[in-house]
């Protein structure tokens, strides 16, 4: 289970279940004004997640997953029929683990091609760094291109490319707290400040 916020008050919630060793399916929704005293904006409707691991990492090779994801982040835009940053629609990614001197670290990249693509169709791309901190704390950071989101009479990006950086406590095993700082690069046109987020994620396992 995984919940998080995002700007304007709003919440957002997914809950993805495995099926499988290397198979998840799950369902998201949000709302913006979720946490403010005005009427909440609810999503047009629940959205769709799943993703399969073709590949297990090996010592020459990353692990490979392909997958579908029709939530974005943020609020809903019912004019243009899209999220305020684009869902990832289909993906294709790689990841590939190491040792940053003695703390594991890893290397995530993929492609991908949202379907919220009214005005701006391209596919994109992006990365991902994670590294252990100590103390049960891990660094996230990650880089989406954007390419999909970069039209110049668009109102969301600008063609820099969306930015984050965030911090991970591991309370227990099962239960995490990250709290992020989000598009550094203001890459959306309007926007004054960085965007902060809080994301709470539990993981049960069920024999």
């Amino acid at each position: 289970m995984d919940m998080r916020t995002f700007p304007t008050g709003g919440l957002q919630a997914s809950l993805m279940i495995g099926l499988m060793d290397r198979f998840s399916v799950g369902f998201g929704y949000q709302a913006a004004k979720a946490l403010t005293d005005a009427v909440p904006e609810w999503g047009p409707r629940p959205e769709f997640l799943f993703r399969f691991r073709l590949h297990e990492e090996t010592g020459g090779l990353p692990a490979i997953a392909v997958g579908f994801s029709s939530l974005g982040y943020g609020s809903w835009d019912k004019d243009r029929k899209r999220y305020m940053v684009k869902s990832k629609g289909f993906y294709l990614s790689f990841s590939k683990n190491f040792n940053l001197y003695s703390n594991p670290a890893g290397w995530h990249w993929g492609v991908n091609y949202s379907f919220e693509n009214k005005t701006d169709n391209d596919p994109s791309g992006f990365v991902g760094f994670n590294t252990d901190l100590g103390g049960e704390m891990t660094f996230l950071a990650e880089y989406d291109l954007g390419i999909n989101d970069n039209r110049p009479d668009s109102i969301y990006g600008l063609g820099r490319g969306f930015l984050n950086l965030g911090i991970v406590w591991y309370i227990t095993d099962e239960l995490s707290l990250e709290l992020d700082l989000k598009d550094l690069l203001k890459n959306r046109r309007h926007t004054e400040a960085i965007d902060r987020e809080a994301r709470l994620v539990l993981v049960e396992y069920f024999s």
